[in-house]
């Protein structure tokens, strides 16, 4: 036999009680059963825990000290109890949101906000489309904006609505010769040096079929995560990357447009069919392309639903 959480609350109910017979019929058990019960605890346990007459039980000074324990212990386990009982609840109102790299992802955010659902995000963060992806398909994100140059293959239970689309820009430093001019040539780029990203996006195939129709491999010298520091590779080593048309300027860089790559990035909000939130996903979906039509970014030209607007003044001040 060894010693579980019933049987200390029946412990419990035998002191509480002071009668095997009105401990058991709280129990809404057996009076035998109970009682050998407990003669299997105190033999598992090697001493006598209740003195026993004709007017019914009370904790000997062992028991006392047994009885002591178990309190401590339910009630760690109630309280324990109550927190996963919380926790539960709380996860079951979240709103899974997924960050990627893409330059979009900020206006989800704004989005959530200014539609009053901002308060449910909880945001978990990838270093690839790939792995957001692996994420709705096992059911542990809700929505995510992502980006494509490429068609994405869109997992089970999920619907995507298109936002925006945008040219592919190169990314070079201010004092390069090529960026002076308004755009440039990818058969230009042939002699840079290239960052690529890291991750399960191969990243680094795609760079090469883009470079593959003008003639040349590109010279990868820098591997780096899509949130590592390409602005600053660039900056300070003269090598050049691609880059979203939105992405913000750093200092000391520049983005120019490739003259002759008809590619583009393709932004779309991507969300699971059974969420709550699909049924708003259109209403998602327009204020981030008011966002990006009107000011190509997060909290410019926003759509301020009327229903929102006390509540975004309460959380302002």
């Amino acid at each position: 036999m060894e010693l579980e959480l019933k049987h200390l609350r029946h412990l419990q109910a035998v002191a509480k009680a002071g009668s095997l017979n009105r401990a058991a019929a709280q129990l809404v058990l057996p009076q035998p059963a109970l009682s050998r019960e407990l003669r299997r605890i105190e033999e598992l346990l090697g001493q006598a825990l209740f003195e026993r007459d004709r007017t019914g039980v009370r904790p000997t000074p062992f028991g006392r000290l047994i009885l002591d324990y178990a309190d401590g212990i339910l009630a760690r386990t109630a309280r324990l109890g109550a927190e996963l009982t919380q926790r539960s609840a709380q996860r079951a109102r979240a709103l899974r949101v997924g960050w990627s790299a893409t330059a979009l992802a900020g206006s989800l955010l704004d989005a959530l906000e200014v539609t009053g659902t901002g308060d449910q995000a909880e945001i978990r963060t990838a270093e690839s489309t790939a792995e957001i992806l692996d994420w709705f398909e096992r059911g542990e994100l809700d929505l995510a904006v992502l980006s494509e140059q490429c068609e994405v293959t869109l997992p089970a239970n999920t619907a995507r609505i298109d936002l925006a689309d945008d040219p592919l820009l190169v990314m070079l430093p201010d004092w390069h010769p090529l960026a002076s001019r308004h755009s440039v040539g990818l058969a230009e780029l042939e002699h840079e040096r290239w960052i690529s990203s890291t991750g399960p996006d191969r990243c680094r195939e795609f760079l090469a079929r883009v470079c593959h129709p003008f003639g040349f491999s590109p010279l990868i010298a820098h591997h780096v995560s899509v949130s590592g520091p390409r602005d600053e590779i660039v900056r300070y080593q003269g090598d050049v990357t691609l880059i979203q048309t939105l992405r913000p300027l750093a200092p000391g860089v520049v983005h120019r447009p490739i003259s002759d790559l008809l590619m583009r990035t393709s932004h779309f909000l991507l969300y699971r069919e059974d969420s709550p939130i699909a049924a708003r996903a259109e209403l998602l979906a327009g204020v981030i392309t008011d966002s990006y039509r009107d000011g190509r970014g997060p909290r410019t030209g926003r759509r301020v639903l009327p229903a929102q607007l006390s509540r975004l003044a309460a959380r302002t001040n």
